[in-house]
């Protein structure tokens, strides 16, 4: 009896040990009144995996840092693993800068935070969840968040804090320039392919391309230098495809250092400080006004940060300083996604402890702005045989009086015949084209109601006509023809070209091919590769 007795005490004891450390390593991994280091943070995202396995996926991006680090993504929807047809995608990016970290600890809180609701029964956030797949990169920069923290630590005057954790929560770090850039000290906002150039030059032009300028992209990082002249870096060409291959509407990079959102285009024709607005500027405006006015004091006409005072809380990127190379413009331009920067705080690295009043500032407008996703239109392009059709280019025209005018920015269907097309209110006139079918318009007013998950549904069925074939080599040839002495070119093979190039002591090799009637890009580092479709006519090239 008395061995029983104690075999029941010790199992007692054991279990409430167990518990103990179950809740200690919990209440760690989701303190939101510090900030999560690299481990932490990866824990953190398991742990609302674990918490939350039928509406949430993790996977990284397929290259890790310099300093061996993942760039790990969390998704959620209630089919997390993959794109669903006619359901729009949209993602957070944050820590782009690693000194600049309010996001990151917002995004941490944020994956929580619609992982506890879901399962509250919370009926906003299950509908937003059930309707939209949403993307959340903690942390683009996680090399430079970890110097800035160390810069920080090296030179704290001695047991002033006792550890690193006590410093970050009590103090942060204040250090503008350690931990921005990347381990090879490269700003990663400067380092993306400069499509500005191009689109600025081809809008001198009357028939232009604008939009998925990616031939543009593979052109300038073939030349192994970005507009500062600075090597194309791993976390920029990931995310740079990341990007491209996914069916991404809208978006929004965190940063710190003023209070404002910001919208395209961040760069003007000539690099000086002027307002420099896209084709869609009514909408971005919107869009950022979405966050600015759900947000508690971005929208203060005050001047929060000692800088700059801006109106209704959000600036164009171009009026506020120029910046060439960035991502926000290189979304717009090589994709169908639609991105904001938002500055979240003037203090870079803000102690720990304010990050909980930080949350309670930007929780309405984080959720408010992925609402956002569900603006305008939406549909299917196939043909007459039912065969949904991709890269079919859809055009806009929106009523001005008697007068139609022409939004000069088209977007394309996805690889499997869906499309969004985010527009502001008011009436449209809406053309889908495909070489070897003929062009169809329809019209449709737009009307948007808050929290809607179903954008005004078009739907568009060609009818195929003769058409002249094109030759891809040709193609590729003259696009990439001021570069060719510098590229090792391969066209032995009838469907495939092949080009190396190497930055960084990296050697790159991007294989142009043809793969499941598509012609793809392959990009290879190592054993990891990326694959993707090229954004061109390619079912009806003839070789």
């Amino acid at each position: 009896m008395i061995s029983i007795l104690n075999l029941f005490q010790k199992l007692i004891i054991i279990t409430s040990l167990l518990i103990f450390c179950l809740c200690e390593n919990q209440n760690k991994i989701i303190d939101y009144d510090n900030h999560h280091n690299t481990d932490e943070m990866l824990a953190a995202l398991n742990y609302v995996h674990a918490t939350c396995p039928d509406i949430t996926y993790l996977y990284d991006l397929p290259l890790r840092t310099d300093e061996d680090r993942p760039l790990r993504v969390i998704v959620f929807s209630d089919h997390p693993k993959h794109h669903e047809i006619l359901e729009p995608e949209f993602k957070y990016v944050a820590n782009m800068h690693g000194n600049e970290v309010v996001g990151r600890e917002l995004l941490l809180k944020l994956a929580e935070y619609l992982c506890q609701e879901y399962n509250n029964g919370n009926k906003e956030i299950k509908k937003l969840i059930e309707n939209t797949r949403i993307h959340l990169l903690p942390s683009m920069n996680p090399d430079g968040w970890e110097h800035a923290v160390q810069n920080t630590w090296n030179n704290t005057v001695p047991g002033k804090y006792g550890n690193v954790s006590t410093m970050m929560r009590e103090y942060g770090a204040t250090d503008w320039l350690v931990g921005r850039s990347n381990a090879n000290d490269v700003d990663l906002n400067r380092n993306f392919p400069n499509l500005d150039e191009f689109i600025y030059e081809y809008n001198h032009l009357a028939n232009h391309k604008n939009n998925h300028l990616d031939i543009e992209t593979f052109q300038a990082l073939i030349s192994g230098k970005d507009c500062h002249n600075k090597p194309y870096q791993v976390e920029t060409i990931i995310v740079a495809f990341w990007i491209m291959r996914n069916p991404f509407v809208l978006s929004a990079n965190l940063h710190n250092g003023d209070l404002v959102a910001n919208y395209p285009y961040d760069d003007s024709e000539y690099h000086t400080q002027m307002y420099s607005k896209t084709p869609d500027d009514t909408l971005f405006r919107q869009l950022a006004e979405s966050y600015s006015y759900t947000h508690l004091s971005m929208r203060s006409q005050k001047k929060p940060c000692s800088t700059d005072v801006f109106e209704n809380g959000i600036t164009n990127g171009a009026a506020w300083y120029p910046v060439c190379g960035g991502m926000q413009d290189f979304n717009y331009l090589a994709s169908n996604c639609y991105e904001l920067t938002l500055e979240l705080g003037c203090k870079k690295f803000p102690p720990g402890k304010e990050l909980t009043s930080l949350w309670n500032h930007n929780q309405g407008s984080l959720v408010n702005l992925i609402w956002q996703t569900h603006l305008g239109i939406k549909g299917l392009i196939q043909n007459e045989d039912g065969k949904m059709i991709f890269n079919a280019t859809i055009k806009v025209y929106q009523a001005e009086g008697d007068n139609w005018k022409y939004i000069d920015h088209d977007v394309t269907s996805n690889i499997g015949g869906d499309y969004y097309r985010l527009l502001v209110d008011g009436s449209y006139a809406v053309e889908v084209s495909y070489p070897g079918f003929k062009s169809q318009t329809q019209h449709v007013d737009v009307n948007y109601k808050s929290q809607q998950t179903d954008a005004q549904r078009l739907d568009f069925i060609l009818e195929s006509v003769s058409s002249k074939r094109s030759n891809l080599r040709k193609i590729l040839r003259n696009l990439f023809n001021k570069d060719k002495e510098t590229i090792n070119w391969n066209m032995t093979l009838k469907r495939k070209m092949v080009i190396n190039y190497c930055y960084h002591g990296i050697v790159f090799e991007a294989t142009f091919k043809l793969h499941d009637d598509l012609y793809v890009v392959q990009f290879k580092r190592g054993d990891n590769e990326l694959l993707f479709p090229l954004n061109i006519y390619t079912t009806v090239f003839d070789e």
